[in-house]
């Protein structure tokens, strides 16, 4: 298994979660999860017929781990990994040459808005500058179709207007509550809107980056 660094240190990292108290009276908790039993239980959540399949599941530690690029040959191909940070901190985007296939994992997502929960807003446009620059005829989203550089440039264009109605919201003196409920993206990028939660914590994370870096 091969991660960015980072992916090494928050792999050994316990979770915490929020789940409903059994206690009469409180509504919520927090417990500490180590990663598999995590994941477990947002199976449960999401999909608690597939729960089964889980069983026996184990979590795969990263054995190789690097910092900004790593190149690999096997099998006649190249394989180019490349740190590019944006979705996450610690995103790893993939370029095969001799088929001029670039895999952007969720850096990319084509027809359906993404999860900024967790983002580097202003390290993500740069990193989709970059896609931009690569000869790639096929770019790989983590959701939706196989797209090109042009369809990267459109995505690019989503991320910074999102940032830019929040840098904006700032400038007027809205605090993180307010932009959070007034802004909204539904009017951006033809694409599947995540709904009204999931755009309040995008929100929230771009007010955040844009004010505490």
């Amino acid at each position: 298994m091969i991660f960015h660094e980072g992916c090494r240190e928050i792999y050994a990292l316990p979770l915490t979660r929020e789940l409903d108290s059994e206690v009469p009276g409180e509504s919520t908790k927090v417990v500490t999860l180590d990663p598999a039993e995590s994941y477990r239980l947002r199976v449960k959540e999401l999909d608690p017929e597939g729960l089964p399949l889980l069983k026996h599941y184990q979590l795969r530690a990263p054995e190789i781990t690097f910092s900004e690029r790593l190149r690999i040959d096997v099998g006649g191909h190249t394989f180019e990994l490349t740190h590019m940070p944006g979705h996450t901190k610690d995103d790893v985007c993939v370029y095969i040459p001799q088929e001029r296939v670039f895999f952007a994992g969720d850096n990319f997502t084509n027809g359906v808005q993404p999860s900024l929960a967790q983002c580097f807003p202003l390290e993500w446009i740069e990193s989709l500058q970059k896609i931009e620059m690569t000869d790639s005829d096929l770019i790989v989203p983590g959701h939706g179709k196989v797209g090109g550089r042009k369809d990267v440039q459109e995505f690019r264009s989503f991320i910074e207007e999102c940032v830019e109605r929040v840098r904006q919201a700032i400038q007027k003196g809205m605090s993180k509550e307010e932009a959070a409920n007034q802004i909204s993206f539904l009017d951006l990028y033809i694409a599947i809107h995540p709904g009204r939660w999931q755009q309040r914590m995008n929100v929230l994370r771009l007010y955040e980056k844009l004010t505490l870096g």
